[in-house]
């Protein structure tokens, strides 16, 4: 960048009443109120060359004009910047008759934007240009007036020119698209972001209205989720693409705005310039299925993944169910620790081939079972009758508990179920074979560990089993 210094000398030389306090003091001027808190100091110092009608090696320091050094005004500027967002060319009337065309780019370098408007043939060389997110443009002897919101807005016109830049040198001193992407979190304020990175959560639906004015228009919407946040919807007004959306697929999102909807939930916003950006498609996380048995409210799943642990999926009413042994893929609707939620068609899907061991390779041996909360499937020999007995606790009430030795080829362990639970251990005969899935590990106080039985845990019974 043009040396700020450089410049401060070059216009005192030129005013030698002019004292440098008092030269500060004006900038510092410009910039509280000109500027409004959108202008540097090298920006404001233009300004004030300007109004004492000094030239300043303009073509050379205005070639390396930031964003930020803007101001309404400003004419033959040069600017570099990324660009986030790209428009579709659009019509307009003409005061003396007729209509004209212009094409609107916004362009970044950092968390500084600005809206650059290319107005008649130079619309398009905008689109000539290729222009896409990420890309490095040059923008040639423009100049700026205040758009709606304020702000400087940045204009071509017949005497200005666009240059696509390959430099790297160039290239490398503005920021990247990733760099200024932000995660979805929770949503708490109404603000523009640059660009915002999330996983689809649900596809898209397009829609088509008629405005109060009787002119056409349209919205994407589909739902997103971040890493610590609940769907969240987006809504992208006249959408100039409407890619294809793969639940659970990364996606990000530029040049849109957080907004409250009606109903006090926060949104984002997007309109033609933003663009869609799809990370590859989600790998489906795979499970070998144990067990299919009703619930409450719905068909409960166990499943094994290549870990050994089992993990539970809850069926919604429009999902097939599955098979004993098959291999299914994952894309649940929601997750808590180790429960999927499958709601939704698509959500669960059965996987062909043998991606996954089989059953009898998914076994955890008692040896290996350790580790508190963990759930998994022993496949073991009744040691000892099932009994139940009455235990009294430490607040004097009486509960049932069922206890079982049981063993496989590397030692022994308890398997124990409580309260109402307790009855699945009645019956149990020495020397049956016996498939349990979904017991959860757990140590007693004395440091002994058992195998716990839970709402979800089956006890299969393995008569004819060699």
């Amino acid at each position: 960048m043009y040396d700020f210094e450089s410049l401060v000398g070059e216009l005192l030389q030129s005013r030698p009443e002019l004292s440098r306090e008092e030269l500060m003091r004006r900038i510092e001027d410009k910039k509280q109120t000109v500027g409004a808190g959108y202008l540097t100091d090298q920006g404001a110092l233009f300004l004030v060359a300007g109004e004492l009608g000094v030239s300043l090696r303009k073509e050379e320091a205005l070639a390396d004009m930031s964003i930020k050094d803007l101001y309404v005004g400003a004419n033959d500027v040069t600017v570099v910047g990324r660009v986030l967002a790209v428009y579709p060319e659009s019509a307009y009337n003409k005061k003396a008759g007729g209509t004209g065309k212009y094409r609107r780019v916004v362009l970044f370098d950092g968390d500084q934007l600005v809206r650059l408007t290319a107005w008649e043939e130079k619309s398009d060389e905008v689109g000539e240009a290729g222009l896409e997110p990420g890309s490095v443009l040059r923008v040639v002897s423009g100049y700026v007036k205040q758009g709606l919101d304020g702000k400087p807005n940045l204009n071509l016109g017949s005497r200005g020119r666009l240059e696509v830049v390959s430099d790297e040198k160039v290239s490398a001193r503005l920021p990247t698209l990733s760099t200024a992407v932000a995660k979805l979190g929770k949503l708490s304020q109404e603000k523009p972001l640059v660009a915002i990175e999330c996983k689809i959560n649900s596809e898209g639906r397009f829609s088509e209205f008629t405005r109060s004015d009787g002119s056409p228009g349209s919205l994407y919407q589909f739902g997103v989720v971040g890493e610590n946040s609940g769907e969240v919807r987006v809504v992208v007004w006249s959408p100039s693409a409407r890619p294809e959306l793969k639940k659970g697929q990364k996606v990000t999102i530029t040049n849109v705005r957080v907004r409250r909807s009606s109903n006090g939930d926060f949104e984002i916003h997007g309109d033609a310039g933003s663009a869609i950006l799809l990370g590859p498609p989600p790998e489906r996380e795979q499970l070998r299925v144990v067990s299919v048995s009703p619930g409450a409210k719905s068909k409960m799943v166990l499943a094994l993944d290549k870990s050994r642990r089992v993990r539970t999926i809850e069926l919604g009413t429009d999902v097939a169910e599955p098979s004993v042994g098959d291999v299914v893929g994952l894309l649940p609707d929601s997750q808590t620790d180790d429960r999927f939620y499958c709601r939704t068609p698509g959500s669960l899907e059965v996987v062909r081939g043998d991606s996954l061991p089989p059953l009898e390779e998914l076994v955890t041996k008692l040896r290996d079972a350790k580790g508190e909360g963990t759930q998994i499937m022993v496949e073991v020999i009744a040691l000892s009758q099932g009994t139940v007995d009455d235990v009294r606790l430490r607040d004097g009430s009486t509960v049932k508990k069922g206890e079982l030795v049981i063993g496989d080829d590397t030692g022994e362990i308890k398997l124990v179920a409580w309260r109402e639970l307790s009855t699945r251990l009645s019956g149990i005969q020495p020397g049956e074979r016996l498939r349990v899935v979904g017991v959860v590990v757990k140590p007693t106080n004395m440091g002994v560990w058992v195998l716990q039985v839970s709402n979800l845990t089956v006890i299969e019974r393995l008569r004819g089993r060699s």
